[in-house]
């Protein structure tokens, strides 16, 4: 087992559950947003607890690669929870489109940790500023190509290809 692997096992205290949530939500006076929900029922089951936000994630996929993509659950996550909660979207946005598309099917924004880490790599500081413009760019182009003004104006019609996104099932 490499360094990765020992410090994720580190990291991660298999034990914490929905109590423990329930008891950090009543001790901390701040925002409380919970990151790597992947069922719908977790997610109401957080939010009905009192969280500010959630984040459907897996993780970047690295470890959980084939748990749920976070993608498919946004519609339905965003049926269940209503208008008023607080949706991030993390993993697979690597492109603005992305990012538009994770907009327009729900989520209140993304995170892009893979993409601005690519930049980082590349350039330092700058690699970063320049991650962030093409991103800026490529959600403005996004946008125009759909006919769009604004991000309030986005809506599930705007993304066509979830179906072929989907996950492979069996006939």
């Amino acid at each position: 087992m490499g360094p990765s692997a020992s410090l994720l096992d580190a990291l991660f205290d298999p034990t914490v559950d929905f109590d423990d949530l329930a008891w950090i939500r009543d001790q901390w006076p701040g925002k409380v947003v919970v990151k790597g929900i992947q069922t719908v029922d977790d997610a109401r089951r957080v939010w009905d607890l009192g969280v500010d936000g959630i984040v459907l994630s897996n993780h970047g996929g690295r470890q959980l690669d084939r748990a749920p993509v976070p993608f498919h659950l946004l519609p339905t996550v965003r049926r269940a929870l209503g208008p008023e909660a607080t949706i991030l979207l993390d993993t697979g946005i690597m492109s603005g489109a992305d990012v538009v598309a994770a907009l327009a099917m729900g989520a209140d924004f993304t995170l892009v940790g893979r993409a601005y880490l690519y930049g980082l790599m590349a350039g330092g500081r700058e690699g970063v500023d320049r991650t962030i413009e093409i991103l800026r760019t490529e959600i403005v182009r996004t946008m125009k190509l759909l006919g769009v003004a604004s991000v309030a104006d986005l809506n599930p019609g705007h993304v066509t290809r979830l179906r072929a996104l989907a996950p492979w099932s069996p006939a």
